[in-house]
């Protein structure tokens, strides 16, 4: 399987794998029965990176309601299972030869996670999550000298993200 690089020049390739590796972040809450789990997803991206004259500071919101179910295995072990769609927020604080360049848009994601829980007492516990996240950008605006101008993507702008977190986790 080819890499995110392939084909690219040395300072193209370092530039992709900047705005690739990034910091991300979650938090969910939820009510959960006895088997069934609602709630709600908050994720954040952010990366930078910069190429030639040229800058992008990213940063992803995504905002979601969550329905899934939880199987427990024995007293203190369990298993998580949620998904959701949700919206999808994309804002690049940039900048083209030393001017600022402002870009966003939004649209509709999805999201599917597992997770497994560690419950070490009542109300505390430990959870261990691989997240992911996926939408597609069809437009957005971009503000550069002053003037907003609508673009639109002749290919959708992917924005997907793959996390795998550990988390400590509270219950009332």
């Amino acid at each position: 399987m080819p890499d995110k690089t392939s084909g690219l020049t040395g300072s193209s390739a370092k530039y992709v794998d900047e705005l690739s590796s990034g910091a991300a972040w979650n938090a969910q809450a939820y009510y959960r029965s006895k088997m069934f789990i609602v709630g709600l997803l908050y994720s954040g991206y952010t990366a930078g990176g910069s190429l030639e004259n040229s800058s992008d500071k990213i940063l992803t919101t995504y905002l979601a309601p969550q329905l899934g179910m939880c199987i427990p295995i024995g007293e203190s072990f369990g298993i998580a299972f949620n998904g959701g769609f949700g919206g999808m927020w994309l804002r690049n604080n940039g900048t083209v030869y030393e001017k600022d360049r402002i870009a966003t848009g939004s649209t509709l994601g999805i999201n599917l996670g597992v997770k497994g829980i560690y419950n070490f007492s009542k109300h505390f516990g430990l959870s261990l999550e691989l997240l992911g996240i996926s939408a597609n950008l069809h437009s957005y605006d971009t503000k550069y000298h002053d003037q907003t101008l609508k673009v639109r993507c002749a290919d959708a702008l992917h924005l997907n993200q793959l996390t795998f977190s550990l988390g400590l986790k509270y219950s009332l």
